[in-house]
């Protein structure tokens, strides 16, 4: 395998470790409260929300063995590749996932009588709380100041989420 390959393999397998740990918080800042992700579950042996140092340990030891076919304590490129390739498949896995999920919340959401079925009263009446919570202005129209004030509620809220967050750590 020529040099361009082992480096492009490399850093393939490098984003997917630093995806997999960023990916958990940046699906809570997009709103999933409460999801995990695939991989957090995943490692999170005793379903107490949180990955210890003794978790992830033991799911990278995993990871390493899964790519070690022959068996010698070593990863050649091959093997790394295959490795990169599978966790980029659990990747689009976990991503599906959480899709579907979020999916079936706004689907539930906006079926506001439960019949299973989203009637165009429904449909409408959905379209209208989201231009009124769109238009920050209350001018009838959508335009850049309201996209604005969105963008900086967005972060008021994400600030006072880090906040809350410190807190709760003890920091």
């Amino acid at each position: 395998m020529n040099k361009l390959s082992i480096i492009t393999v490399a850093s393939v397998v490098t984003l997917s470790f630093s995806s997999t740990v960023f990916a958990g918080e940046k699906m809570h800042m997009k709103g999933m409260k409460g999801e995990h992700h695939m991989m957090h579950a995943l490692m999170d042996t005793n379903g107490d929300g949180n990955v210890d140092k003794q978790e992830f340990q033991t799911f990278r030891e995993q990871h390493f063995s899964g790519a070690d076919k022959n068996g010698d304590g070593n990863i050649t490129i091959e093997e790394f590749a295959t490795m990169a390739k599978i966790m980029k498949e659990q990747r689009e896995k976990a991503k599906k996932m959480m899709m579907q999920k979020k999916m079936q919340k706004h689907f539930k959401k906006m079926d506001t009588n439960g019949d299973g079925k989203i009637s165009k009263a429904e449909f409408d009446a959905k379209g209208e709380r989201g231009f009124i919570r769109m238009d920050k202005n209350d001018d009838g129209v959508l335009n850049m100041d309201d996209r604005k004030a969105k963008m900086h509620d967005m972060k008021k809220m994400h600030d006072m989420k880090e906040k809350h967050d410190m807190k709760k750590k003890g920091h």
